[in-house]
């Protein structure tokens, strides 16, 4: 097809398919939710005759609306030329996790899995421009340093995103100028996640006071991609097979030594949250004796060798998330670590060292996690929130046994509770939050002990 009877969304795709594959011709498992923006993507494959597997999964979750999804994909993806793959999910599963997180578990391991069987050249993802800008904005609001403001790549080595150059705006009209149907998932009308929030309520209201807001955020990410690619330079330059060079990295500023050893620890474990607190820590290193070692983490320690620093890794405080529902904990007792859970009826119990609160107050499931920077509560008898890491300092909980603190987290991620080691002279394991306290009416309560 030549490029005067391409579309501009069409020639995106066209422009990114060439650019990423040197001219190669590429096969994909195509990602299609049903939605106007993966429809367009599977559409404009289509009319660039490029070939790949529609891939769908029905979460189940609406009733008939979720199976009139698959219904469209599957006969859109017939029509157009396309194998179709369908995996169904049990709902009831889905009822007991945390949704969003879960969904895209099960939906990327479906996807690389046919990559797999297919041998396709990668997943296509139908993200954008403005998906772009809500990723960087989360990000930032979450608290997140500036190595972690980067933006998606239109090709990583796996995914796929020829629409990132495109706005959702341009999709949607090349939706109508090409007559292509979709449907509308009207829980992202519902402004319970931080995205929905996001895209619902906040961004589109901005462009009346900061105009070309959205291209301000795009450079963030792009100054991120710069600011990544230095420490990656000097990192190269004060280390080698032994480690990092003693000497060098003590002649650095106390502000970029703390960057260093978050984008070293970065590059073997990307999500890892870091607090503010824990990364000062490196400031001891220059004292540090031979053999000795600082925690920055749970699993990471850096040890001094003579000469050198490693950061070395450690799995045996790792803890993993645990999700529980209500009716596993009901008059049951469940053991995770250290810590037991129980949902019993409310008796005026003797509080001792454990955590009550009022079980019919929280949105279910549950989920006990380790603490992460930018969490945040409303600590027990206060009407403002506080961030974790604030409550923490104030109860005096020492830098190590704050790696080992856990919350726990309602279904619309609430902190309901902190729980922490014990602390010299103080009774109390944890923090309940305002919101989940007992009180006359409470019937039934979350124990934990």
């Amino acid at each position: 097809m030549s490029r005067s009877n391409l579309s501009p969304i069409e020639q995106a795709v066209k422009d990114s398919i060439n650019s990423e594959f040197d001219g190669s011709v590429p096969f994909f498992i195509i990602a299609v939710s049903g939605g106007v923006d993966s429809m367009s993507l599977l559409h404009s494959l289509y009319k660039l005759n490029i070939s790949g597997i529609a891939a769908h999964v029905n979460y189940q979750k609406r009733g008939e609306a979720s199976d009139k999804d698959a219904e469209l994909v599957a006969e859109k993806a017939e029509e157009w030329g396309f194998q179709f793959e369908l995996k169904e999910v049990n709902p009831e599963e889905a009822r007991v996790k945390n949704f969003q997180q879960w969904a895209r578990n099960v939906r990327y391991s479906f996807f690389r899995d046919l990559v797999t069987k297919h041998e396709a050249d990668g997943i296509a993802l139908a993200h954008h421009r403005d998906d772009q800008v809500e990723t960087i904005l989360q990000k930032l609001f979450r608290g997140a340093g500036m190595a972690s403001w980067s933006s998606m790549d239109v090709w990583d080595g796996e995914l796929f995103r020829p629409f990132l150059t495109v706005s959702r705006r341009q999709i949607e009209n090349y939706a109508e100028q090409k007559g292509i149907p979709f449907r509308t998932d009207e829980s992202n009308l519902e402004n319970n996640f931080a995205r929905n929030f996001l895209r619902n309520q906040w961004t589109e209201k901005l462009a009346e006071f900061f105009p070309g807001w959205k291209e301000n955020i795009l450079r963030v990410g792009e100054e991120s991609q710069n600011y990544e690619d230095a420490l990656e330079w000097i990192a190269d330059r004060i280390s080698d097979r032994n480690g990092i060079k003693k000497q060098l990295f003590d002649e650095l500023e106390p502000g970029l030594q703390r960057a260093l050893v978050l984008h070293l620890i970065k590059i073997k474990e990307p999500d890892i949250q870091i607090s503010q607190q824990n990364l000062h820590r490196v400031s001891e290193l220059e004292k540090l004796q031979t053999g000795k070692r600082i925690g920055i983490t749970s699993e990471f320690s850096i040890v001094r060798d003579r000469e050198h620093y490693k950061i070395t890794r450690s799995t045996k405080n790792a803890f993993s998330p645990r999700i529980l529902t209500r009716s596993s904990l009901e008059n049951s007792e469940v053991e995770v670590g250290n810590h037991v859970l129980t949902v019993e009826q409310f008796t005026d119990p003797n509080l001792g060292n454990a955590l009550f609160m009022d079980a019919d107050k929280i949105s279910w499931p549950i989920t006990l996690r380790r603490w992460e920077e930018g969490d945040r509560l409303q600590p027990l008898g206060m009407q403002g929130h506080q961030t974790v890491a604030e409550h923490l300092t104030n109860r005096k909980v020492s830098a190590v046994n704050k790696e080992k603190v856990l919350v726990i987290e309602s279904f619309e991620e609430t902190i309901c509770a902190l729980i922490f080691p014990p602390i010299k002279n103080q009774l109390s394991r944890g923090t309940i939050s305002e919101l989940v306290k007992c009180d006359s009416e409470t019937k039934w309560y979350l124990r934990t002990k």
